[in-house]
C-alpha cells in the first residue's frame, strides 16, 4: 500500500447557490444525487424543498437558497446529502462544481471563499414530531 498525502489534506466540495459559490467540508458529505423524484410537502415551509427517495431512504431537502436568502430556487441542479448521524438531510443547490483539496502552496481556503457547515446549517431546522412536542 502507499500513503498519500492527499488524503490527509483538507478537502471541500464547491457548490453554487444563487450565484455564489460555498466550500461544503468533505467529510459532511455523502453523496451527490439527482432531484429527481423530490416531492414537494404540502404546508411545508419555505425552506424545505420536499422530500426524496435515496434507496428505500425518505430524506427531507431543505434548499440552500431559501435558507439563505428566504426564496426558493426556481430549479435545483442537485440534491447534497449530507451526514446527519443516522439520518442523511438532502441540501438543493445550484450547480455541484468540484472538489477543491488544500494544497502545499493553498492549505486553506481561497480569503474569498465562502465555508459553509451544511450540516449546522440545516440541522437546526429539521426537527422530528418528537421534538416539536416538547
Amino acid at each position: 500500500m502507499f500513503d498519500s498525502d492527499e488524503d490527509q489534506r483538507p478537502q471541500w466540495l464547491v457548490v453554487t447557490s444563487a450565484g455564489e459559490a460555498f466550500w461544503i467540508p468533505v467529510e459532511q458529505v455523502r453523496e451527490v444525487v439527482r432531484p429527481l423524484g423530490l416531492k414537494a410537502v404540502p404546508g411545508a415551509p419555505a425552506i424545505q424543498a420536499g422530500i426524496v427517495n435515496v434507496r428505500g431512504a425518505i430524506v427531507t431537502v431543505l434548499d440552500l437558497q431559501a435558507l439563505r436568502t428566504g426564496e426558493r430556487a426556481v430549479t435545483p441542479g442537485s440534491i447534497v446529502l449530507l451526514e446527519h448521524g443516522a439520518r442523511p438531510i438532502g441540501l438543493t443547490v445550484d450547480t455541484v462544481q468540484d472538489v477543491r483539496v488544500a494544497t502545499p502552496d493553498q492549505p486553506d481556503v481561497p480569503s474569498d471563499a465562502t465555508v459553509l457547515d451544511a450540516v449546522a446549517l440545516c440541522a437546526r431546522h429539521l426537527h422530528s414530531a418528537e421534538e416539536r412536542t416538547r
